[in-house]
């Protein structure tokens, strides 16, 4: 590639739609233009049957690697939607195996509008139960380790849900562990997610230092939102898919 070409590719990625960069900009800036091979991902739960505008920008980051000549991995989070990412005002409804593997059946067609899963260099799928499901209690003890109770209750949405008097469950403080814990076994050098993931994210760069003395970043970008100021996803039910018609889609934006 054209040094030039390249550089310019590398300033896109590192600007367009990001919102922070971890440990900081200049770190990453770096690591890209040293020319090493990086492994990066982003994980997709599959509480919904359908991929949305909202996953959108992530797509187009994993892209960006992947034309860099990166490692890309779309990480289906089979496993961890049966809990489902904590919402701020209420617990989440859990899901069956079945109903997430229902779900997420069609995500590899949608996300290959966008990523190149064959051919040079092509995008790796895989499933965060391939090492989530392995874990015995003894395992997962010693995995807790690793966490305080005082460092969840960092999470906003967790401060949130005690303040408002609504129950908190112990299965829930186990999400950011298990999100954590998908870049250690994976052994990537970068994770991209929304700027609403930051919390869980950061949890992975803290254990991937711990558990192998390696530095991850974390790159989170910009929400895409609707109208209203809304978060555009399934939570907020204001989801706008990647099967949607271009009317259908005006028709939700408008």
């Amino acid at each position: 590639m054209n040094p030039k070409n390249q550089a310019n590719q590398i300033k896109e990625l590192l600007e367009k739609g990001v919102e922070s960069i971890y440990p900081d900009k200049s770190y990453l800036e770096k690591l890209l233009a040293s020319g090493k091979k990086l492994t990066v991902y982003q994980g997709f739960d599959p509480t919904a049957d359908t991929l949305h505008i909202g996953n959108f920008v992530g797509l187009i980051k994993l892209k960006q690697f992947q034309d860099l000549g990166h490692r890309v991995i779309f990480l289906i989070g089979d496993y961890t939607a049966m809990i489902g990412d904590p919402d701020k005002r209420t617990v989440r409804k859990q899901l069956t195996y079945k109903q997430v593997i229902k779900n997420c059946k069609n995500y590899q067609a949608q996300a290959s509008k966008i990523l190149n899963f064959s051919g040079k260099n092509p995008v790796q799928l895989k499933y965060n139960s391939e090492w989530l499901s392995k874990l015995t209690f003894k395992d997962t003890l010693e995995l807790l380790t690793n966490f305080t109770v005082q460092r969840i209750l960092e999470r906003d949405l967790f401060e949130q849900r005690i303040k408002s008097g609504n129950p908190l469950y112990l299965h829930e403080f186990m999400y950011p562990v298990m999100q954590a814990y998908d870049s250690v076994a994976m052994n990537v050098d970068g994770e991209i997610g929304g700027n609403d993931q930051t919390f869980n994210m950061l949890a992975g760069r803290d254990l991937m230092a711990k558990m192998k003395n390696k530095e991850k970043f974390v790159l989170t970008i910009k929400l895409l939102e609707d109208p209203s100021g809304k978060k555009m996803g399934k939570t907020e039910g204001n989801m706008i898919t990647l099967n949607d018609s271009p009317k259908n889609m005006f028709g939700k934006i408008m």
